[in-house]
């Protein structure tokens, strides 16, 4: 072969390695392009990101972004580079989270946590992060990649609206306490103003008692005596026949008044039984109307609470109205009766002073109490002829503390406890209509089936 071929051999050769080393060239520009793409896209992401080199025994990291680095106090991700994983592992200010992220990498797992970590500077924040293993093809684990986040803000919003949370179980709490000791307050409240009425409807009856009993101790004694005279005539045969016994007898008689006495203790006997029977059932009706139910709800007879609440605070109406009793059939209602029963006494008590201040008298005010069955829902609706409530106090006499009685004729809490115990209590509601100086009615409507049965508005 010529020198001249030599070369031109040559040339071709060195021709073909140009083109593979420009495609080399090209291929190696590509990859670097796509390493500072992914770097790029990394280092831009706020997620942390991290790779460890799981084959040398100290664990060096061989990759990581900004965010990681920026986050842990370090200027550039440069300064973590070659160092041990260690650096960012002790970190970790939970002992036990450290030593739980060792066991599970040691033992090959993935691992997730949410930890707070610490900065040279002193300062702290959360970062939650999964740190996963990677196998070679022979199942040996060559790195570790971790992929996390810095998460103090969510941490942070997490620990206000836990403790949002307490505080607002706290205040639902003493709101709770308050309610009852509220509801105790006026129910003693109650309990005081009745005693006085309640001592009186009782000492009525107990005189009519008392002057029965007299009369008839008087005239047991009077009978007594006849009584011996006639077993003294009765064993003496000589005196059965005596004139002189006869008169005596019949003096006797005349001087006790027998038929008067024939005539009165069979009345005084019955003056006894009925007032027996009334102070019967003014306890009755006061030991159902105080009986302490608790919380249950029960299936109650609501007419028959109406007309125990009636008995109970006889002494608050029965000199202002006539109570007119228009009561419907009405199926059994599951309610707490006790809390019931002080809405209707709360609601009677209102129109018996509604009525006293249109200086009505018991022959002119009238309370009208109806009671009907709506399907799922009973109504009970207590309306007066008093002097009725100022349009612009409609929308006022449910709140709180509101009244525009005097001091000392009550607190205002009796239509907001009432408002409590219906609506909140037991699922149902109030509604209330009136016209100045003609009346207002109340109607407290209730689901039959109680507060979880409730009905659909």
């Amino acid at each position: 072969m010529s020198i001249s071929e030599d070369l031109l051999l040559a040339q071709r050769r060195l021709q073909q390695l140009q083109a593979q080393l420009e495609t080399q060239v090209a291929a190696t520009n590509q990859v670097s392009a796509a390493l500072e793409l992914r770097n790029a896209a990394l280092n831009a992401s706020t997620t942390h990101f991290m790779i460890v080199d799981a084959r040398q025994s100290r664990r060096p990291i061989v990759y990581v972004n900004w965010a990681l680095a920026l986050a842990h106090g370090y200027r550039h991700p440069e300064d973590l580079i070659g160092r041990s994983v260690t650096v960012i592992a002790d970190r970790i200010l939970d002992p036990a989270t450290r030593d739980q992220l060792r066991r599970t990498l040691d033992e090959g797992r993935p691992a997730a946590l949410e930890t707070q970590f610490a900065r040279d500077d002193g300062s702290t924040f959360w970062a939650g992060f999964t740190t996963t293993p990677l196998r070679n093809e022979a199942g040996e684990i060559t790195h570790y990649v971790t992929l996390g986040a810095d998460i103090s803000a969510r941490r942070e919003r997490d620990d206000m609206e836990r403790a949002l949370q307490r505080r607002l179980q706290m205040e639902m709490s003493e709101r709770e306490r308050v309610e009852v000791e509220l509801r105790l307050a006026q129910k003693l409240e109650s309990i005081g103003r009745f005693a006085a009425g309640l001592a009186h409807e009782i000492n009525t009856p107990i005189q009519y008692v008392a002057d029965s009993v007299h009369f008839l101790q008087s005239a047991f004694a009077d009978l007594a005596s006849l009584l011996q005279e006639y077993r003294a005539a009765a064993h003496d045969p000589r005196s059965a026949s005596s004139a002189d016994a006869r008169d005596r007898l019949t003096a006797l008689e005349t001087a006790c008044d027998l038929d008067f006495l024939s005539e009165e203790v069979p009345k005084a006997f019955v003056r006894s039984l009925e007032g027996t029977e009334r102070v019967a059932s003014i306890v009755r009706a006061m030991r159902e109307f105080a009986y302490p139910h608790g919380e249950e709800h029960v299936a109650a007879d609501l007419n028959h609470a109406i007309a125990t609440t009636l008995t109970v605070a006889r002494s608050e109406y029965k000199y202002a109205a006539h109570i007119d009793l228009q009561l419907g059939e009405l199926p059994a209602v599951v309610c707490n009766l006790g809390e019931l029963n002080q809405v209707f006494l709360n609601l009677i008590v209102n129109a018996a002073h509604a009525i006293q201040d249109s200086d009505k008298d018991a022959c002119t005010g009238r309370i009208t109490i109806t009671t009907r069955a709506l399907g799922e829902r009973v109504e009970i609706a207590i309306a007066d002829n008093g002097c009725g409530i100022a349009p612009e106090n409609l929308d006022k006499i449910f709140d709180p503390f509101y009244t525009t009685k005097e001091v000392g004729r009550g607190t205002g809490q009796g239509l907001a406890i009432a408002r409590s115990i219906v609506v909140d209590k037991h699922g149902g509601r109030i509604e209330v209509s009136s016209t100045l100086d003609i009346g207002t009615r109340f109607a407290v409507l209730l689901p039959v089936r109680g507060r979880e049965g409730k009905v659909a508005a």
